[in-house]
């Protein structure tokens, strides 16, 4: 696997199609905005929901990024929120106790956009969560959660490795897991 540890996140963009350690490397360096949105959120909804959504929005914004409108992490930042919002948005729906706020409350919540200093502590957990995805996410997983990334159906990503679409689903579920393992300890 090639190294990108080194660069920035629009260099390991403009090297279009993106492979598993790209991607590897973009998850690495943008979970510390998953994991700050879910926080500020989880006053209004389920952190682990909050979490399994912010993935969502973070792999949907590696995919669908287009650098002619600036940077990356402030895009996923973006997605992440928007995915976030939905959450606490469907999550307002089930509770009833919750129903009350209004959407001048919702607009409350505080900005999740990343700090300086996270952005200089998530460069410093970079290599540390590369060598957990490699040590410990199996070959399956890894090629699961790069086909998600790219946007690749459970069914698509099921075709691509010869699997069934279970065996994705799984996979995935263990990768995130692991993940969320990882940045809870």
């Amino acid at each position: 696997m090639a190294q990108y540890s080194d660069l920035s996140d629009h260099e390991l963009l403009e090297k279009v199609p993106l492979d598993s350690a790209q991607v590897a490397e973009l998850i690495s360096a943008n979970m510390n905005i998953v994991f700050s949105c879910a926080k500020k959120f989880s006053g209004s909804a389920d952190y682990d929901e909050l979490v399994s959504d912010g993935m969502e929005g973070l792999l949907s914004a590696v995919q669908n990024y287009d650098s002619a409108k600036g940077e990356f992490a402030a895009f996923a930042a973006v997605c992440v929120k928007n995915r976030m919002r939905n959450t606490v948005k469907r999550a307002m729906r089930r509770n009833a106790a919750m129903s009350d706020n209004s959407p001048e409350e919702m607009e409350a919540i505080a900005d999740p956009a990343p700090t300086p200093e996270e952005i200089v502590i998530a460069r410093e957990n970079r290599s540390s969560l590369l060598g957990v995805l490699r040590s410990e996410l199996t070959d399956l997983e890894l090629r699961c959660l790069e086909g998600a990334a790219l946007g690749f159906s459970y069914d698509e990503i099921a075709e691509r490795i010869g699997s069934d679409r279970k065996s994705v689903d799984n996979a995935l579920c263990r990768a995130r897991n692991k993940l969320r393992r990882f940045y809870m300890d």
